[in-house]
């Protein structure tokens, strides 16, 4: 395929994708596409049907001396995946975390604001998360976030952020109505149950950026034959409450 064509964005693209697939840095292809550039304003967070100008290839010319060694990096690889891990917006510190990005696996801890960081493939599609000493499993599809001025987008933060249980429909319904009504009462701005401009705003600063969180609190410990501790009771699976409340947002490394 020649360089110098369009691209339309498909389920699991973004910026980094895209770039590294016909070679490019990903900041040159965003540079390239200014008014997608100001309509989507983050480069990992693109729609189905966008077009994407993939700009011409320019052939780049190093003088070296012949009778030494050389290294070439080739820059913009690989990207950057950041995740922040809350529970009701307390950051889960200090967790030892397990993570499969397409096969590949990545061990460490969180950073005391939550924040797990590694350097992944452009490409990368699909990862599963593991937080064994929390009984936290979650799966994680990469590229696949909705902008926030689609009411998918919306459905797809609300259920990131824990308050929306169904599969977002891309309509508004009777779900996304009581999604949005917890939320707006869990940020403190009136609650309507509907899709104004404080909760998109605040939607963005909960889900896709880092935000204010509140301290960890420390409670009276339970009785050791306490076995039916609601907190444990709830961590059992991937679907439960905590594993649900994760906020999170991605960038791509410079």
């Amino acid at each position: 395929m020649k360089p110098g064509f369009t691209y339309e964005v498909t389920a699991g693209d973004c910026i980094s994708s895209i770039a590294d697939r016909f070679g490019f840095f990903w900041q040159t292809v965003w540079d390239a596409n200014p008014d997608l550039k100001s309509l989507r304003k983050n480069p990992n967070v693109l729609l189905p049907g966008d077009i994407v100008k993939i700009p011409d290839l320019v052939e780049k010319v190093e003088s070296c001396p012949t009778d030494k060694r050389h290294t070439f990096v080739k820059k913009g690889t690989p990207a950057k995946f950041r995740l922040i891990l809350e529970r009701h917006n307390i950051p889960l510190a200090n967790r030892h975390y397990i993570l499969d990005i397409d096969g590949k696996l990545y061990e460490g801890e969180t950073s005391s604001t939550g924040l797990l960081e590694v350097n992944i493939s452009p490409g990368a599609q699909q990862g599963y998360l593991r937080l064994p000493n929390d009984h936290i499993e979650c799966a994680l599809q990469l590229g696949n976030l909705d902008p926030l001025g689609e009411l998918g987008g919306v459905q797809q933060r609300l259920q990131n952020l824990g308050f929306l249980e169904s599969v977002p429909s891309g309509e508004m319904d009777d779900d996304t109505r009581a999604a949005l009504q917890d939320f707006q009462s869990s940020v403190n701005i009136p609650v309507t149950g509907e899709l104004d401009d404080a909760t998109r705003a605040k939607l963005l600063q909960m889900q896709d950026q880092t935000h204010p969180q509140r301290a960890e609190e420390h409670e009276a410990p339970e009785p050791a034959a306490a076995a039916d501790d609601p907190e444990e009771a709830n961590a059992q699976t991937d679907d439960d409450e905590d594993a649900a409340e994760m906020a999170r947002f991605t960038n791509p490394d410079d």
